[in-house]
């Protein structure tokens, strides 16, 4: 599947990219084949070593470093675009991930961050778990840390870490969850208009937010 990050992205040709919670480097790989100097990090030394093997065995250049999306200990001001995909769910200070994201940015640079929005059906799973008193599965898996996320809450957090949201993208709309059936059959994956797309954003499962940064 195409990373919905992708066609934003514009013209990377010398540009430096960090992509924070980069998973096993696909897109980081992709990143630097064209043109980007290109930074990736993640939580997992597994993923990670994954990551560096597939980049050499493809001759590709990434800097490739474990470690925390909350305290990234790379340089202020660095970088042109900052990436994040799926990664501000499942850290246990999303709040301070999101001024991480700003401070490694410089003045102007573009932020691409796709996190979900639970204003949709997926309620439901999180009121299951609470109700039976277990650990919220969103389909993949038990994480370490899942937060619960409304879109007004990432608009908030993006404005008050100086950024300008200046694109909005959002996917799979889950309308229903059922026991015993699969939720991809309960769901809208787009929606067939831009008017439509438009008036059900805030309801989408994937959320993808482009900012710029406007202030240090």
């Amino acid at each position: 599947m195409r990373n919905p990050a992708q066609p934003r992205l514009g013209d990377l040709t010398g540009l430096r990219n960090a992509e924070i919670g980069c998973g096993r480097g696909n897109f980081a790989i992709f990143l630097a084949s064209r043109g980007a100097t290109v930074t990736a990090m993640d939580f997992s030394e597994n993923a990670i070593q994954i990551a560096k093997e597939r980049s050499e065995r493809l001759q590709v250049n990434v800097e490739w470093r474990v470690g925390d999306a909350q305290s990234t200990q790379l340089p202020a001001e660095h970088f042109d675009i900052v990436i994040s995909c799926e990664c501000m769910e499942h850290v246990s200070e999303p709040r301070g991930m999101m001024l991480e994201l700003a401070r490694i940015l410089r003045p102007g640079g573009r932020l691409l961050l796709t996190t979900p929005s639970q204003l949709n059906a997926q309620l439901l799973g999180w009121a299951h778990a609470w109700w039976n008193r277990e650990p919220y599965n969103s389909g993949s898996g038990v994480q370490p840390h899942e937060n619960l996320f409304f879109t007004w809450q990432i608009h908030r957090w993006l404005r008050q870490s100086g950024f300008r949201i200046t694109g909005r993208d959002a996917r799979i709309f889950q309308y229903l969850l059922l026991p015993r059936v699969n939720p991809a059959r309960l769901r809208i994956d787009n929606m067939p208009s831009n008017w439509m797309a438009k008036i059900f954003r805030p309801f989408g499962l994937h959320q993808l937010y482009e900012a710029s940064k406007t202030r240090p």
